[in-house]
């Protein structure tokens, strides 16, 4: 009896050993590179792919965040990112392993999507679901891989770590992602400071409900829960009291942080419907938000409400509000609330290098104004601005989007004030000076001596 009980505590325990343990390398481009692979013994058929990103001066031997003992218990696939040497100025230019998480394309992207077929080569995954989450700087490479493969990635976790310094957020991707953040109080490396600057621009970016549910657990956590709007998905951000900077922690409901991200996670794959041309919707008319406190300045003299606010690296971090776009073709829509007649002024200016204007357009007041604009940049930050005559003028402005367009299908709503304030001529692309807005593309010159486009279906 003795030594049947011993086999079957033994063969229970073989059940959930690991079938894979062990460093993988791997060749991306011409460097020699390398990564953790867990695979456990009970392994299921296309079964998820999770990727765990290490902080500075890790490796892939230090399991951050530690997704083992989920892995055996659901049967999926484990990745332990290695990161290269990074010269890191926030440790005095020391060179660290670590990621380029600067949310532009990097070697490090690369070697995440050559990962990801070198684990499809050997194993059955499900490419519709694959997560990425990390600790630390591998939480803010979790923030450039949302950015840059959010049409690979299904889903966003990270603890104690966010884009700060020489990795400012850049968030323009593909769409709209989950996204899941974890953070202690008492952080002071990633500081916990300026965490929830980086929540509003997930959060606006994701076209959430700016004001989240909340729920606390006294001396562990306040959870906040900010619900996914139409085509969006929610943004959650757990702040763990005194909580300093850790790749854990044992005060979430489920009693650990891995287990917190997982179950977040696991919810979505690349199927759970989205809009893929939101771009931003802040929702700043939403009854019980103040948007004054998350960066918008509201009803001051003739501005109606503006976003966006110069760069001051040596006070918050690199961490500010700003409106950002990579190269391409968007629509503004907005409405414009008040007396009819009245007229608000839209302006797109950028916040960096030239701070050159992107349009500055004349609107009449009316329901779902609409402007169509274009950026020639792989990325930049912007400033946008509602502005109206007079002080005294009572308007609002409310549900206000940016999505991408295809050039083909762009229109324009309400272009008569425009036309009448800003416009010399109008020419069609034969160089033809036109008698108005025709069909198609049409080149506009402006009153300060600007030509820009203008697409009308």
């Amino acid at each position: 009896m003795i030594l049947l009980a011993a086999m079957f505590i033994l063969g229970g325990a073989l059940t959930w050993a690991a079938k894979v343990d062990k460093a993988v390398n791997i060749k991306v481009g011409s460097k020699n590179r390398k990564y953790r692979l867990y695979v456990p013994n009970n392994v299921k058929e296309n079964t998820a792919l999770v990727f765990c990103l290490h902080g500075t001066g890790g490796s892939s031997d230090n399991k951050q965040p530690a997704f083992d003992a989920i892995a055996n218990t659901e049967g999926i696939i484990v990745v332990y990112g290695h990161g290269e040497n990074v010269k890191f100025p926030f440790f005095g230019n020391m060179e660290l392993p670590g990621w380029n998480s600067t949310g532009e394309w990097s070697g490090d992207i690369d070697y995440i999507k050559a990962i990801i077929e070198d684990v499809a080569s050997k194993y059955s995954i499900d490419r519709k679901r694959i997560y990425c989450c990390g600790f630390s700087n591998g939480g803010m490479m979790t923030y450039t891989v949302a950015n840059l493969l959010g049409d690979v990635f299904a889903a966003y976790a990270s603890i104690s770590g966010y884009p700060i310094n020489e990795f400012h957020l850049h968030h323009t991707g593909a769409r709209p992602v989950p996204f899941l953040h974890i953070h202690g109080t008492n952080d002071d490396l990633v500081k916990s400071a300026y965490v929830s600057k980086i929540i509003d621009n997930m959060v606006a970016r994701n076209g959430c409900n700016p004001v989240p549910e909340t729920t606390t657990k006294s001396g562990k956590f306040t959870k906040k829960v900010y619900a996914a709007g139409e085509g969006g998905f929610p943004i959650v951000f757990y702040s763990m009291n005194g909580m300093g900077h850790s790749p854990e922690t044992n005060n979430t409901e489920e009693g650990n942080a891995s287990k917190t991200m997982w179950n977040f996670m696991k919810e979505y794959t690349l199927d759970s419907p989205c809009d893929p041309t939101l771009k931003w919707r802040p929702c700043i008319e939403q009854e019980g938000w103040a948007p004054k406190s998350h960066g918008w300045t509201i009803n001051s003299g003739t501005t109606i409400c503006s976003f966006g606010k110069d760069q001051n690296t040596n006070s918050n971090a690199n961490v500010y509000p700003s409106l950002q776009f990579i190269k391409g073709n968007y629509r503004l829509t907005f409405n414009a609330i008040g007396e009819a007649g009245k007229q608000v002024t839209v302006q797109l200016k950028r916040l960096a290098g030239k701070k050159d204007e992107v349009f500055s357009t004349a609107v009449e007041v009316g329901e779902k104004r609409a402007i169509d604009f274009s950026i020639p940049d792989e990325w930049a930050e912007f400033k946008i601005s509602f502005t109206k005559d007079d002080a005294a003028d009572d308007i609002t402005i409310t549900g206000i989007e940016v999505h991408s367009v295809d050039p083909n299908e762009a229109g324009i709503n309400d272009v008569r004030s425009d036309v009448s304030t800003h416009v010399d001529g109008i020419y069609n692309l034969s160089g033809t000076r036109t008698n108005g807005l025709t069909r198609g593309i049409n080149i506009i010159k402006t009153s300060d001596g600007k030509t820009k486009k203008q697409f009308v279906r």
